[in-house]
């Protein structure tokens, strides 16, 4: 199988200037955030860069509705206009800020504290505001939040990490219910699948997938859970180890602990499992067969790819260095199809990498 460059593939390569921190897809839009502060809107269609902003870095998530980007970075919430990138509003946050999310003109964000003393978090804060800023309520606890997912009562559900771990469920005008998992290990990761699941990873390495039904514990694997996604009904998780688990049995294992893992555009008709590996030394792109976890795609890269995120036939994709590169399933296939030599290959990278530069410039 042919390596190809991430470069290579790519529809459009754009710039944060520092490390990326978040990516989110909206409204025809691509908006990213770094570690030094920088958030910028970027349309889909053209690669055209719509606005960017600055402020106190990093950023640390992302959340879209109602017109607007809520961003949360360094000790405070933003909220931004999304056609024009101009401040609505912002809150401050105690500690470090860490997730947000909105629904129905509610926002939910979470932040934590830090103690150097005793290299740990000591305690967290989830924030409840109105579509206007104004502090509805606030709930403190002695765990970090690792994960945040809205839930469809209007409230949230938060996996946690020592001392209790678990998961707590918080509801407007209710007191925080903390609820146990069949796995007592630490919450690393989590997501909110496509079918109204929520898949919680461990750093036992399992999975523990809540439902209406109730909790479905997955096999502990032998390192943490770095990554999360979701298919449908399908879930598949990466590990520190270099592999990546799918819940529908096959287990695909490469060199480098997991980054980040989304579903985005395969090969061929197919969806493929992207996932980011990184070594400490390079990085690179696996993109997997959904069905029996076979290699589809190799991609190289020189710098970390610490985000993925797709939409429909697009996936995004931001590293270390702070480039963001957008690949397009219609563009990735012509590329991938087309028949080239290694020195074909190599002369085309140079010239779109040029041809990248002068457009910037």
């Amino acid at each position: 199988m042919t390596v190809r460059s991430l470069e290579s593939v790519s529809s459009f390569e754009r710039g944060l200037g520092s490390a990326c921190t978040a990516l989110r897809f909206g409204n025809g839009n691509l908006l990213a955030g770094s570690q030094e502060g920088a958030l910028a809107c970027w349309s889909v269609d053209s690669g055209d860069e719509l606005w960017r902003v600055e402020v106190d870095g990093p950023i640390s998530d992302l959340a879209l509705g109602d017109n607007r980007v809520y961003v949360t970075a360094s000790s405070d919430l933003y909220v931004f206009d999304t056609g024009s990138g101009k401040i609505l509003w912002s809150r401050a946050l105690e500690g470090a800020s860490d997730y947000v999310r909105v629904h129905q003109g509610v926002v939910w964000a979470s932040s934590s504290v830090y103690e150097i003393e005793i290299s740990d978090y000591t305690e967290s804060t989830v924030w409840m505001f109105d579509s206007s800023g104004s502090l509805q309520q606030r709930w403190t606890f002695p765990e970090r939040t690792w994960h945040l997912s809205l839930h469809d009562d209007g409230g949230v559900l938060l996996g946690l990490g020592r001392p209790r771990c678990g998961y707590l469920r918080i509801r407007g005008g209710e007191e925080a219910e903390h609820h146990g998992l069949k796995s007592g290990s630490p919450v690393t990761v989590g997501v909110c699948g496509s079918d109204g699941r929520f898949l919680i990873g461990h750093s036992d390495g399992s999975v523990s997938v809540l439902s209406e039904s109730g909790e479905e514990p997955g096999e502990a694997r032998s390192t943490q859970i770095r990554a999360i996604c979701s298919s449908e009904q399908d879930w598949f998780s990466g590990h520190h180890s270099g592999e990546v688990v799918s819940s529908r049995g096959w287990v695909s294992s490469a060199r480098g602990a997991v980054q980040s893992l989304a579903p985005g555009p395969g090969t061929s008709d197919g969806i493929g499992i992207w996932s980011s590996r990184w070594d400490g030394v390079g990085s690179g792109v696996v993109v997997l067969d959904v069905a029996d976890g076979s290699t589809a795609m190799e991609l190289e890269h020189s710098r970390r790819i610490r985000h993925i995120r797709s939409t429909g036939d697009i996936v995004a994709l931001g590293d270390s260095e702070g480039r963001i590169y957008l690949i397009e399933k219609g563009v990735l296939s012509r590329r991938m199809g087309a028949e080239r030599g290694s020195d074909d290959d190599e002369r085309r990278d140079r010239l779109m990498a040029r041809l990248r530069q002068l457009r910037e410039g």
